[in-house]
């Protein structure tokens, strides 16, 4: 067994532990019967249109990457770029263990286009970099709304120009090819999000919530960043265990919030299969 190997099987074994643990948390923190009622009973008209408007802002976010890349001369098609996202979704959510999306890209592009490897790595790098401050800032819109009061709370919306001007002189010093493409990035990455919310928020309506959403938009905006860290098999567990916490602090129902979180999961298992075609298939990567 070579080295590179062994460092996969113990990376699958570390996330399969951490996601075990999870899940054991978090079903010692619900009531089963009503999350399973919470489910049964679902609206799927309004779950139907979560599925649209977040495979919407799939779309947006494959674009987005196309931006960085166009940026370091990276030359794709809109339709070969998608496939690709499409297929690196597959990898990243049924293959935590081997190879993720990113890097499969970086190898297929590598391969196929003789792209600069170091171009393609950070491009994938800065499209997840730019893709989490969009998420921070909603963040910080959010959390005025919340019901949870907290010392400074009218100012907080002071950290979106001063992290803006933050991330833009990181770029300007370190990735100045970069640098024309986040005004536009940027604007994306906030549509995304809030295209995200929305499918949340279509999700809770199907749930049968149909008041004092804030809460909840707030603290599915906080399991996105949780959900972005790779520790978990596929980011399962972790968006629900934040809701377990959450439920502590804000006015939010525990069994309604997982609920949430495992049919947003499932939405993104859905989705992200479409990619086994690309498997099957490889030669329709290729325009």
């Amino acid at each position: 067994m070579t080295k590179e190997n062994l460092k996969k099987i113990l990376n699958f074994i570390f996330k399969l532990l951490i996601t075990s643990l999870a899940i054991y948390v978090v079903i010692q923190k619900i009531n089963l019967t009503e999350l399973w009622l919470d489910i049964k009973d679902l609206k799927i008209v309004y779950l139907f249109l979560a599925f649209i408007v977040l495979g919407l802002s799939k779309l947006i976010e494959a674009y987005r990457l196309n931006i960085f890349f166009k940026a370091m001369e990276v030359v794709l098609s809109e339709i070969q770029n998608l496939k690709l996202y499409i297929l690196g979704m597959f990898y990243n959510l049924f293959l935590p263990g081997g190879i993720g999306g990113d890097a499969y890209k970086v190898y297929w592009l590598k391969k196929n286009h003789g792209s600069n490897l170091k171009s393609v790595i950070w491009a994938s790098v800065l499209n997840r970099v730019n893709g989490l401050y969009g998420l921070v800032i909603l963040i910080f819109i959010s959390a005025l709304f919340i019901s949870l009061d907290f010392p400074y709370k009218n100012y907080i919306l002071i950290l979106i120009p001063c992290s803006y001007l933050v991330y833009f002189y990181v770029l300007k010093f370190f990735f100045r090819g970069y640098i024309s493409t986040l005004p536009k990035t940027t604007a994306l990455s906030i549509v995304i999000q809030l295209l995200q919310v929305l499918s949340a928020h279509l999700i809770l309506v199907s749930l049968g919530l149909s008041t004092a959403f804030h809460d909840y938009w707030f603290v599915f905006l906080i399991s996105g960043v949780i959900f972005a860290i790779p520790v978990t098999l596929g980011g399962f567990g972790s968006r629900e265990l934040v809701f377990v916490y959450a439920s502590r602090l804000l006015l939010v129902d525990v069994n309604l919030a997982v609920a949430l979180g495992l049919l947003t999961f499932a939405i993104r298992v859905v989705l992200s299969f479409s990619g086994v075609y690309f498997i099957i298939f490889p030669n329709k990567l290729i325009d």
